[in-house]
């Protein structure tokens, strides 16, 4: 299990000024660049990967149409994606693959595919196909977040990624079922098999339901503890 926390710069000066010490106890750092305007995004990257050099990074350009921050064209999305990826090759390329399935077959070279779908409306009944198309398509990680709007919501997700998960123990997962009431998928990830948790730093949170770094390690270990 990996704890990932993601940096949010809006400009340089917030990129270069970034603490990189709030970020120790932390396995994965998530480059969240859709909060810079798409011109700034290539200005920015020395820093960000300067800073956290020797650190595993994700980038991802959270688009418009699944909760971020930025509108891009496919070709847009998928030109700054190659550009990044062939100047600093991030550990990770994080794609939305049903928002950008148009341009996918273009990524089919790539190694470090987050393939990710992210619903902040519901938790769509169609959520077991869903798994199964990315799941199918062997990405490095598949990455499914979705809102519940009922208790079962919550079960349903867990349900699947731990199905999946036994059906296909080579691939990794990281689900999330969102919101205050989601949160208890974030604290049982190991037992449903999601590899990844996402926490938030100085309790700024950038997904509904965050759980602070902090509170996170606490949590874990109680969880680990012998009694």
């Amino acid at each position: 299990m990996k704890i990932v926390a993601s940096v949010i710069p809006r400009n340089f000066e917030e990129a270069q000024n970034i603490d990189v010490s709030k970020y120790d106890g932390v396995d994965l750092i998530e480059w969240r660049a859709d909060f810079l305007a798409k011109e700034e995004i290539i200005t920015v990257a020395p820093a960000i990967f300067e800073k956290f050099a020797g650190r595993e990074i994700i980038f991802t350009l959270r688009t418009s149409r699944e909760g971020g921050n930025i509108e891009l064209s496919d070709q847009e999305y998928i030109a700054l994606i190659k550009e990044i990826n062939a100047i600093y090759n991030p550990d990770y390329i994080d794609f939305e693959y049903f928002s950008h399935k148009a341009v996918f077959n273009e990524m089919l070279d790539f190694p470090n595919l987050v393939l990710s779908y992210h619903n902040f409306k519901e938790t769509p009944e169609n959520l077991m196909e869903s798994f199964s198309e990315m799941t199918k398509l062997a990405p490095r990680v598949v990455k499914i977040f979705v809102m519940p709007n009922s208790e079962q919501d919550v079960l349903n997700l867990m349900n699947y990624t731990r199905g999946f998960k036994a059906l296909n123990p080579e691939q990794t997962y990281a689900t999330m079922s969102m919101g205050k009431l989601g949160r208890i998928s974030r604290i049982a990830s190991d037992i449903i098999g999601s590899s990844w948790i996402f926490v938030s730093i100085d309790n700024n949170s950038n997904a509904p339901g965050q759980i602070s770094l902090n509170d996170m390690k606490k949590i874990i270990e109680v969880l680990d503890a012998d009694s």
